[in-house]
This record gives structure tokens, sequence and C-alpha cells, in this order.
């Protein structure tokens, strides 16, 4: 488990969601998370069984994070931001987030090109 990190229910009810159990500062880097990245004709294979938590990876390939990278929920006024490092997946706090506050990222900042549900 990533330190200073837990998963919960949201009370957003967006289900599962990325929580605080430490500060964080601004400019903090909350996680590290390793991609699994499908070719485009593979997208299908890494989804089976992922469904709901693998998202575009740019050139049509599919990624899923690991750590609790697939479990960020999003918001358009996030608290954490996404810096695509190769093959890995950095989210950084854009602000100070205290101890169990959820912490959300801006799907629209990946390498996603839209998503499958309503966002907050």
């Amino acid at each position: 488990m990533p330190a200073g990190l837990e998963v919960k229910n949201s009370p957003t009810g967006a289900g599962r969601g990325v929580f605080a159990t430490r500060a964080f500062k601004k400019g903090e880097e909350i996680e590290r998370c390793p991609m699994l990245v499908a070719d485009e004709d593979r997208g299908d294979d890494l989804e089976s069984g992922a469904e709901g938590y693998v998202f575009g990876w740019g050139d049509g390939r599919t990624a899923l994070a690991l750590g609790y990278g697939s479990l960020y929920n999003h918001r358009y006024d996030p608290n954490a931001t996404t810096t695509e490092t190769g093959d890995e997946l950095v989210i950084t706090a854009t602000r100070k987030i205290a101890v169990g506050d959820e912490i959300y990222i801006n799907y629209m900042g990946t390498a996603q090109t839209g998503v499958w549900f309503d966002v907050l």
C-alpha cells in the first residue's frame, strides 16, 4: 500500500476512491503508479476483468495504472494532477490535502480522450 493512502467508498457515490491518511503539501508527490500498457490490438485483453479501470494511453493503446492509480476519482476541480513519465503515472498534490480528504484527479488531464461515465 502506498504510504499515506487508503482506499474506501467515496461519499460522492462514485464507488471506491483514494483518501489521504496523512497530510500532503502542494506540489508533493502522492504516488508513482507503474503502468501496464497494451497495444491497440490487445486493449480488450487488458480490459477483460478490469473494465472501468483502464483508459486510453495515446496512439490507440490501453493502460491500467497499478498501485492506486486506477482508483482515483475524477473532478473538474481536482486536488491532484497526473504526469505521464514513460511507463509511470505520477500523482502530485495541486493544493494542500488534509488527512481524510479524498484525492481527485481530472481525467481530461491524462492521455484519456473521453470518459464513459457522468463526471462530477
